[in-house]
């Protein structure tokens, strides 16, 4: 129980300092520091330090009767959090064509925060071809740190903090897999869950 309260207080205390990135008029967050995210038109919550999300322009284009909706492919943003709220505004398109050729390679993503612009890599996240080529992004997207040795910031630090209790490795192991899930369970919860967690952790730490 002592180490499950020592690991909520690591985690809470690394949402504390996160900032909400919003997306604009067509853009979708589907994944953010590993996690798909349920509602992908909705702000989302950012780990202090390093953060990836994967992204995808959806939306209609074109005028009047000529109008369709174009998907780009999911691309993957990687940026260290701003210390205010950001927000992630898409290229300006025109065309359904003009959508095609802008999606092709690196389109000009903004984030903003506080009336500056927040410098970030980007790539496109590879599918794994077939029928619904990007089911299960959860697990292309861990597929993808795992092959480019991405290690986002939270994680890391919670090695370093239970390497220093305890070097017992399987313990390690036990306490990221929790971590995860509390970082699953935080991200798709409401409002309401949020701060009745939030109070749970105060009333037992």
């Amino acid at each position: 129980m002592k180490r499950l309260i020592v690991l909520i207080g690591l985690f809470f205390t690394s949402i504390l300092s996160a900032e909400e990135l919003i997306p604009q008029k067509g853009i979708e967050i589907l994944v953010v520091n590993g996690v798909e995210v349920v509602e992908d038109r909705e702000p989302v919550d950012l780990q202090s330090g390093l953060n990836q999300v994967v992204v995808r322009y959806s939306n209609s284009v074109g005028k009047g009767g000529g109008k369709k909706v174009f998907e780009s492919k999911p691309f993957i943003l990687s940026f260290e959090a701003p210390e205010k709220q950001a927000t992630l505004i898409a290229p300006k398109i025109y065309s359904y064509e003009h959508a095609n050729n802008t999606f092709k390679q690196s389109p000009m993503w903004v984030i903003k925060s506080d009336e500056k612009e927040v410098t970030y890599s980007q790539e496109i996240l590879k599918s794994r071809g077939g029928f619904l080529p990007y089911r299960d992004i959860e697990e292309l997207v861990a597929k993808h740190n795992q092959e480019n040795g991405v290690i986002l910031g939270s994680t890391t630090t919670l090695i370093a903090s239970a390497q220093i209790v305890e070097s017992n490795k399987k313990s390690v192991d036990n306490r990221v897999s929790n971590l995860e899930q509390l970082q699953a369970w935080y991200t798709k919860s409401s409002k309401e869950e949020r701060k009745a967690f939030q109070k749970w952790i105060i009333d037992h730490n």
